[in-house]
């Protein structure tokens, strides 16, 4: 709440909101209503208006009692708004230098209530915030906040236009064989694919009984040009600024599907931590936290937006961006305290190999390493005209190669997989052949892998 009787000192900004009203509720208070509905909430102040300098001083409302009554008779009015979300408490009048001044808060409304808009329709009537101004929702806006209204997850449907050969059989492979490693007790892994699928929950029954992909399963699993079919937009990228080294699902060869993708890019930011880092075990914790936020932003994305998936790597910094806001406050998700997936079919397929619980913890883990390591404190936030949620890590400060990463990304995977020849490395690793020979030669010049006729394995 503002200090009213010091309201010059504030201006309007994207949670303050002024109108003079000494004539009745101009149109655009039910505008403003929605907007902050639909943002983060704020205060709209009847009876105060904005000086040409900006600030804001009193003009007061002719009848504070007929103007409170007023505003409730319309607001629970679902032909001028679609939802009254606010409480008793949150309309009050007060008298500032003997002028009445009505102030309404208005909360951000559940996603539940989303959109909030005036008139008979969401493609015409739902505003958000941006700034110091209202500006009329997009149609892209409109359909994510209805999309997010639905507690059914959306990725668990049943695509019965598609059939099981949507699917790549070697990500397929991949899963599988991760799978035998991080549960190696499971009975699902005795299973054939045919088995193993639908009792993971990748292919489901159609209305004919007939097998076909889950919107889950075509993400982790599918081809790209099944994926660019059903999401339009689909495109998840990894960036680095200061090797050049790009991994995108728009270009030929892996990764195409979201686990291929994760695979990757969680390889690469392991290599990455461990040259960043001051120690071992601080490397492991580094490459914890920044896995879990790329598998967070996974997990979150809403795949029919056009925001898509972008991780970008400079010097000084890791930042995720994924298109879909989120569902609880930052502050609830920084704290751990609320878990409202959106991709509970996702979630489900990566905790069989042991990545994800949808508890909501993984944020509050990554703020709790950066504050006891003393680093910078990451920050999250939302672009609401673009519907994109992004979450930037400060790093270390220290610099390497790329050959440097080059060679501990080969150590990694040989410690995995045991050998592997070239073609394999730079298919996996996301590399040049030229790169990955260069980095077998300079580690068999360090005497710390061995060549076994055209693959290659750390020396013992």
């Amino acid at each position: 709440m503002i200090d009213l009787n010091h309201i010059a000192r504030y201006q309007e900004n994207n949670r303050i909101e002024a109108k003079k009203a000494a004539g009745g509720f101009p149109h655009s208070l039910w505008e403003t209503y929605s907007a902050f509905a639909n943002t983060i909430g704020g205060l709209i102040l009847l009876g105060v208006e904005e000086a040409r300098d900006k600030t804001l001083r009193v003009t007061g409302i002719p009848d504070g009692p007929g103007y409170v009554r007023l505003f409730w008779q319309t607001v629970q009015d679902p032909a001028k708004v679609s939802a009254n979300i606010l409480q008793p408490q949150d309309v009050t009048l007060h008298t500032i230098a003997g002028k009445e001044v009505l102030v309404i808060s208005v909360p951000q409304a559940e996603r539940h209530q989303r959109p909030v808009y005036i008139g008979d329709s969401p493609f015409t009537g739902a505003y958000r915030r941006d700034g110091e101004g209202d500006y009329h929702c997009s149609p892209d806006e409109v359909r994510a906040m209805l999309r997010d209204r639905d507690d059914a997850p959306a990725d668990l449907a049943v695509l019965e236009s598609r059939g099981p050969e949507v699917l790549s059989g070697e990500t397929l492979r991949q899963f599988r064989l991760c799978m035998v490693m991080r549960q190696p007790d499971h009975p699902w892994n005795a299973l054939p694919d045919d088995q193993f699928l639908p009792a993971a929950g990748i292919l489901g029954p159609g209305q004919g009984g007939k097998l076909h992909p889950t919107l889950a399963g075509l993400l982790l699993l599918g081809k790209r040009k099944a994926l660019r079919a059903v999401f339009p937009a689909f495109r998840l990228e990894y960036r680095e600024t200061d090797t050049g080294f790009c991994l995108s699902t728009l270009r030929p060869g892996p990764p195409e599907n979201v686990f291929s993708f994760y695979t990757m890019v969680s390889r690469r930011l392991t290599a990455v931590s461990s040259l960043l880092a001051q120690d071992p075990g601080e490397g492991e914790a580094l490459a914890g936290a920044l896995r879990e936020a790329v598998l967070n932003a996974v997990l979150h994305a809403d795949y029919f937006s056009r925001g898509g998936l972008t991780i970008q790597r400079t010097a000084a910094e890791l930042t995720v961006s994924n298109g879909g806001l989120l569902r609880v406050s930052p502050e609830q998700a920084q704290a751990g305290r609320a878990a409202d997936p959106r991709n509970r079919g996702l979630i489900q397929l990566f905790s069989l190999v042991r990545l994800a619980t949808g508890t909501g913890q993984g944020l509050h883990g990554i703020y709790a390493l950066w504050a006891r390591r003393g680093w910078q404190t990451p920050t999250l936030s939302q672009a609401f005209r673009t519907g994109v949620t992004q979450l930037s890590l400060p790093l270390p400060p220290q610099t390497f190669s790329s050959a440097e990463l080059t060679q501990r990304q080969i150590i990694a995977y040989l410690t995995d997989h045991v050998t592997a020849g070239v073609k394999t490395l730079a298919q996996e690793l996301g590399l040049p052949d030229g790169e990955v020979q260069a980095g077998l030669d300079a580690l068999l010049g360090r005497d710390l892998v061995v060549r076994q006729g055209r693959s290659y394995r750390l020396r013992a």
